[in-house]
Order: C-alpha cells, then sequence, then structure tokens
C-alpha cells in the first residue's frame, strides 16, 4: 500500500472525530528520515495543535489544495489572523472541496 502524501501548508483536511474541516497553518520536523507533524486549524477558529504524520493518516482525510499561504509565527498571531478573516477564503475552498468529494462519493469520508 503506498504511503499517504504529506501534507503541507494550505491543505484542507477532514476531521471526522469532529466532524469539521481544517486547516493546515504550518509544518513541523520530527527527526531524521520521518515524516513531518501537521498543526490543524478548524474551521471554528480552534487549534487543534499538532498531529504526527503516522496520526494524520489515520485522523485527516485530505480535502485538497486551498491555495493558502501562510507562515505561522506564534498562536497569539494565529488567533489574531483567525479574527481579521485570513483563513476566511481557504476555509470556503475547503467547504467546496468537501461539498465536491461528498457529492463525487456514496460514502461519506473516513479519517
Amino acid at each position: 500500500m503506498p504511503q499517504p502524501p504529506d501534507l503541507v501548508v494550505g491543505d484542507a483536511v477532514y476531521y471526522a472525530r469532529e466532524p469539521a474541516v481544517g486547516l493546515i497553518y504550518t509544518t513541523y520536523e520530527r527527526g531524521r528520515h520521518e515524516r513531518p507533524g501537521v498543526q490543524l486549524l478548524l474551521s471554528d477558529g480552534r487549534d487543534l495543535s499538532g498531529f504526527s504524520a503516522e496520526e494524520a493518516d489515520q485522523f485527516l482525510q485530505l480535502l485538497g489544495d486551498t491555495g493558502l499561504r501562510y507562515e505561522f509565527v506564534n498562536v497569539g498571531q494565529l488567533a489574531r489572523d483567525y479574527q481579521r478573516g485570513v483563513f476566511g477564503q481557504a476555509f470556503h475552498n475547503a467547504r467546496v472541496l468537501l461539498l465536491a468529494q461528498e457529492l463525487a462519493s456514496p460514502e461519506p469520508p473516513v479519517a
């Protein structure tokens, strides 16, 4: 079975535990020869923080690229940027990607 692709900043994902769409807002190195981890922002503004690559494979379903280009500074700036609407278009794109996937598949998305 092929390894899932690494998630990158700007990717939209579906998080079935909520259920909600989210955006990858930063990635981080985990060690030599390990795939990068990701940090996730949900559409309601909650920062779910870090997922290892293995956790992301298990719990996050890739929807696609939203076009978001973002440079994470700190959680305070992330919250301010969310309040200012920096992620608004990306979350709109994420919902469109989810809808397109739902329409193309008779099964609901699963993580």
